[in-house]
């Protein structure tokens, strides 16, 4: 053999879907270590079959609920805003006990409690966003998404417990337990990192995409079927396209909340529903209309000049 030859490469023992990044070896590991847990899937899929069942379909009360939940109303996910405040408030009951531990003063051991306190509450309204935007996730996702909010009930059972011996006059046991649960809220932490930015949760998946300023020609149009969702590119962003009687509409056509092509989608009354997580949009402007997307679509001006079908980009998703 040559001694330049290239050495074979072992198959891999997963799809590429289901194997972390190779480095850093950091993330490498605890991909593997939370990705792979599979057993986790048996509890996974009744509780969220259970969650899409309580939100029910577009337009029923339940589905209201959870745009509200997701952030539709805000144009942004509410869930990421909420977990700085227990993060912030357990921090503080870390800060407080280890001034408690130095002078054994009083008020710093009532500030403690108050922060832990704080911190359970608030952990209430975020485990509730959270688990209504894991409820459209699958796969690995999935996965990571379950182990996080698992982790974090059981760092709130961890500080429950603290904060009643604290009340019993067992400060030390109290403090004890609020480390090991803050210990674990970090490991947590970076599981919803990884989330939203190693696996682009939450995010605008129309960030991204570009468009032009001026007007660019997409399609004749006598090939515009009328009614018929058309895929287009507008200099470089996808667009889809929908025509009925003599008003052509066009907004992007990735869905803002993972991706789906809304070209595949279905349409009714000028709204288009995404296939993938039945996000809906109004074609008129690109707006909202149903969750999980919390971001609105790029919406275009359109244009007929020539025989030909010209967009031009109006605004950013």
């Amino acid at each position: 053999m040559s001694s330049d030859a290239v050495e074979a490469i072992p198959a891999p023992q997963h799809g590429w879907t289901e194997t972390p990044p190779v480095s850093p070896p950091l993330r490498h590991w605890l991909g593997e270590l939370v990705e792979h847990q599979a057993w986790t899937d048996q509890y996974a899929a009744p509780v969220q079959d259970w969650l899409l069942k309580l939100f029910g379909q577009p337009g029923q009360i339940g589905r209201k609920v959870k745009g509200v939940l997701n952030g539709t109303w805000l144009g942004h996910p509410v869930h990421p805003m909420l977990t700085d405040l227990p993060i912030v408030a357990w921090t503080g009951t870390m800060l407080f006990d280890l001034l408690w531990l130095n002078d054994e003063q009083e008020n710093n051991a009532r500030t403690a409690e108050d922060m832990l306190l704080f911190g359970l509450i608030t952990a209430v309204g975020t485990a509730i966003t959270g688990a209504t935007d894991w409820s459209d996730l699958y796969d690995t996702d999935r996965r990571v998404g379950f182990i996080h909010g698992a982790v974090n009930t059981g760092i709130a059972l961890v500080n429950t417990a603290s904060y009643a011996l604290r009340k019993l006059g067992l400060r030390r046991t109290g403090i004890a337990l609020s480390t090991v649960g803050y210990a674990a809220l970090m490991f947590t932490a970076y599981l919803g990192g990884e989330l939203v930015y190693g696996k682009g949760v939450g995010v605008n998946h129309d960030a991204f995409e570009g468009g032009s300023e001026d007007f660019v020609p997409v399609m004749n149009e006598n090939d515009l079927v009328e009614g018929k969702l058309t895929r287009v590119n507008a200099d470089g962003i996808p667009a889809v396209l929908l025509k009925q009687g003599s008003t052509i509409y066009a907004i992007g056509a990735i869905c803002t909340h993972m991706g789906g092509p809304l070209d595949e989608g279905t349409v009714e009354n000028g709204v288009v529903t995404c296939p993938w997580h039945g996000s809906q949009f109004r074609l008129s402007d690109g707006s909202v209309v149903t969750s999980p997307a919390v971001y609105a679509e790029p919406n275009f001006a359109v244009r007929v000049r020539n025989g030909q079908i010209e967009l031009r980009r109006l605004d950013h998703a």
